[in-house]
């Protein structure tokens, strides 16, 4: 059995579907910074030390010094100090790119951390290429309890 043939009118008249968009998809701007971090790991009570190398009001990008081992969806909170701001964020793993670099969406943000983060975004978008990061204490300790937790816990 062949298939039948389409005329050139058949062809027009199919819906055509969107392009595929291009660029930043993002809500909200996105900043660029590089400051130490600790990702914790809620369910399995383990630290992972790190960095955040971007920021929006919605998520961050963290690398860890560790591999990360657990899956998207996974509970975490987020501690990093920028411009002398101490942050500590819960939310979400959204996106893992490898084993070290992993995009976290907030969640549950009261309406004060959510205005200080707005106001850093403010900030550091005016500012941006003089930026003033300051590590975060927590960070700094690479000694961090839950390394074998999480060695050992696989999502």
């Amino acid at each position: 059995m062949q298939p039948a043939a389409t005329t050139d009118k058949q062809v027009e008249e199919r819906p055509r579907t969107a392009p595929v968009p291009t660029g930043n998809l993002r809500k909200e701007s996105r900043q660029q910074v590089d400051s130490q971090a600790v990702l914790h790991l809620v369910s399995m009570g383990a630290e992972l030390p790190g960095r955040i190398l971007d920021l929006s009001e919605s998520g961050c990008r963290i690398q860890t010094l560790r591999p990360l081992l657990v899956g998207v969806f996974r509970r975490v909170e987020v501690e990093f100090k920028i411009e002398g701001l101490p942050f500590r964020l819960g939310g979400v793993t959204q996106a893992i790119y490898d084993r070290h670099n992993v995009g976290i969406r907030f969640l549950d943000v009261s309406e004060r951390k959510r205005e200080q983060l707005r106001q850093l975004m403010r900030e550091m978008a005016e500012n941006d290429p003089a930026i003033k990061i300051a590590p975060c204490a927590d960070a700094a300790s690479e000694g961090h309890a839950g390394e074998s937790a999480n060695a050992s816990h696989r999502a």
